[in-house]
C-alpha cells in the first residue's frame, strides 16, 4: 500500500524527452499521486456511496506526453499488484485550459473576470469503458466502467482522477487521487490557447494565489445585442424542499449551518455556512465558508430578454435578468444575470431529474462542472455565448464564490414546454438556494 502523505504534500515536476522510431516525444512526469485517508478527509461526501473496492487500487504517478497539436496521451500508473496503468489516447488536452470566448476582448474588465472565473470554477470530465483503456489484465482493469479526470478550482495545477465501478448498474465511485499538473507544461499551454489574447504571467497571482479582483461595472453590451425584452409573472417557491438528489444528497452532511435544513429559506439568510474546499481539493466542515444569502431573500422581478450573442456563431439566446431584496434590508437589490442560453438546450424534466438540466458556473464561456470528453472537445469556451453573473444594485461585479452561489440549474417544465424552471446553486452546490419558475 502507498504511504499516504500529510495534506501539506509538495509536489514535484520532472521533465523527461524520449525518443521513439517514429517521432521525438516530450514526456511530463508529475509527481506522486496523492489519496487521502478517512481520517486525513473525514467529510468525504463519497464516503457513503462509494464501492468496496474503494482503497484497493493505488496509483504512483500522472503522465503527459504530446504527440500533437490537440493529440495528447495520459498515463496513470500503478502502484500495487491489483492496478493497472490507465491509458487515455487521442486526448485533446486543451480543453481544459481556461480561456475566454473571442467576442470579449475588447473589454479589459470582461477579460480579466471571464479568465479568473474560468480558472475557479470545476471542469470535470468523464471518459466512459473505451474510450480509456487499462494496459494489463489486473483486477482494476475488470472493474473499471468509467474515469474522470478533474480540474479543480484551487489554482492552476490542482487536478484529480476519480475511478467508478458498476454493481447492478449502480457506478460507485472506486479510487481517488490528486496530483499536480506539470507546471511548466500548464503554463506553456495556456499561453497558447490564450495567443494574442493574454498571457499567463498577466493574470498569475489570480490563477496561482486567489487573488479577487477588483469590483467594477460589468458592460452587459459587449457579450450580446437585446432584440426584445419582457417582465414576467414568476412564482417563487423558497418555501419549499427541493429534490436530495446528484451532489446535493452527497454534500447535504456538509451543510454546517443551518443543521438539517429543510427549506430552501432556511439558507437566505447570511449565517449560513458550508464546508470548504481545502487544498488539494477536499470539503472541510471544520473551517466553515461563510456567505450573503440574504441577498437572495425576496424574488422580486424577472425579466426575460431575447438577445443576439456577439460570439463568432451570432446565437440567437434568452438571457433571464432576475432581481432579489434582501430579507433584512428590501432597499437593497441584487441581480442575477444568466445569459447566452441557447433555447434548444433547454429541455423538458421533472422536477426530480433537474440535475440533468443546464448546469453552470458562473462566469463567461465556462465549461460546465460535469461534462462528458466529446461535449467538452465539441463545445469550445472561445465560441461560447454563455454568461452569469450577479451584481449590485449598480451593475457591478459581485464575487459569486464569497456571495455564496456556484451557478444556474435551468430546465423547461415536464408538462409545459414554456414555463421555465430557474434554479441556483449554492456554494460547492451543497445545496439549492433559489428555485422560481416564468414563462419564456
Amino acid at each position: 500500500m502507498k504511504i499516504i502523505y500529510p495534506l501539506a504534500f509538495v509536489m514535484i515536476s520532472l521533465f523527461v524527452v524520449s525518443c521513439n522510431s517514429e517521432r521525438d516525444e516530450l514526456l511530463y512526469v508529475s509527481s506522486s499521486i496523492t489519496e487521502l485517508s478517512d481520517t486525513q478527509y473525514p467529510d468525504n461526501n463519497d464516503m457513503e456511496s462509494r464501492s468496496e473496492l474503494w482503497d484497493k487500487y493505488d496509483h504512483s504517478l500522472f503522465q503527459v506526453s504530446r504527440n500533437d497539436s490537440l493529440d495528447f496521451t495520459i498515463r496513470i500508473l500503478p502502484e500495487n499488484e491489483y492496478s493497472d496503468t490507465i491509458i487515455f489516447n487521442n486526448v485533446n488536452l486543451l480543453s481544459w485550459i481556461p480561456t475566454i470566448p473571442d467576442h470579449v476582448l475588447e473589454d479589459n474588465y470582461l477579460k480579466e473576470i471571464g479568465i479568473i472565473n474560468a480558472e475557479w470554477n470545476r471542469q470535470q470530465v468523464r471518459f466512459n469503458k473505451g474510450e480509456f483503456y487499462l494496459s494489463n489484465n489486473n483486477e482494476e482493469n475488470t472493474n473499471t466502467v468509467r474515469v474522470d479526470l478533474a480540474r479543480n478550482c484551487l489554482n492552476s495545477y490542482a487536478w484529480e482522477i476519480i475511478t467508478y465501478t458498476e454493481n447492478n448498474e449502480k457506478k460507485s465511485s472506486m479510487y481517488h487521487g490528486w496530483f499536480d499538473f506539470p507546471k511548466e507544461l500548464y503554463r506553456s499551454l495556456f499561453n497558447e490557447v490564450n495567443a494574442g489574447k493574454l498571457t499567463f504571467e498577466d493574470y498569475r497571482e489570480h490563477l496561482e494565489n486567489y487573488k479577487d479582483p477588483e469590483k467594477k461595472k460589468i458592460n452587459l453590451e459587449v457579450l450580446r445585442k437585446v432584440n426584445s425584452e419582457s417582465k414576467k409573472t414568476f412564482s417563487d417557491f423558497r418555501m419549499q424542499s427541493y429534490p436530495l438528489t446528484g451532489a446535493r444528497k452527497s454534500k447535504y452532511k456538509n451543510i454546517v449551518c443551518p443543521s438539517g435544513p429543510v427549506l430552501i429559506n432556511d439558507m437566505l439568510t447570511d449565517s449560513t455556512t458550508y464546508s470548504t474546499f481545502q487544498w488539494p481539493g477536499y470539503y472541510d466542515t471544520s473551517d466553515p465558508r461563510p456567505s450573503t444569502l440574504s441577498m437572495l431573500g425576496i424574488p422580486k422581478s424577472v425579466v426575460v430578454r431575447e438577445t443576439t450573442s456577439n460570439n463568432e456563431n451570432n446565437d440567437i439566446c434568452y438571457e433571464f435578468d432576475v432581481s432579489f431584496a434582501r430579507n433584512t434590508d428590501t432597499s437593497y437589490i441584487t441581480r442575477v444575470v444568466i445569459g447566452g442560453i441557447i433555447p434548444a438546450e433547454l429541455n423538458q424534466m421533472s422536477i426530480n431529474d433537474y440535475n440533468n438540466g443546464i448546469k453552470k458556473p458562473m462566469g463567461i464561456g465556462n465549461h460546465g462542472f460535469y461534462e462528458h470528453v466529446t461535449y467538452a472537445n465539441e463545445n469550445p469556451t472561445s465560441k461560447s455565448p454563455y454568461y452569469g453573473f450577479i451584481l449590485d444594485d449598480k451593475g457591478m461585479w459581485v464575487d459569486s464564490h464569497f456571495f455564496g452561489v456556484d451557478g444556474p440549474i435551468l430546465h423547461l417544465d415536464e408538462n409545459n414546454p414554456n414555463l421555465l424552471h430557474f434554479w441556483l446553486l449554492s456554494f460547492e452546490r451543497h445545496a439549492m438556494v433559489t428555485h422560481l419558475t416564468f414563462p419564456i
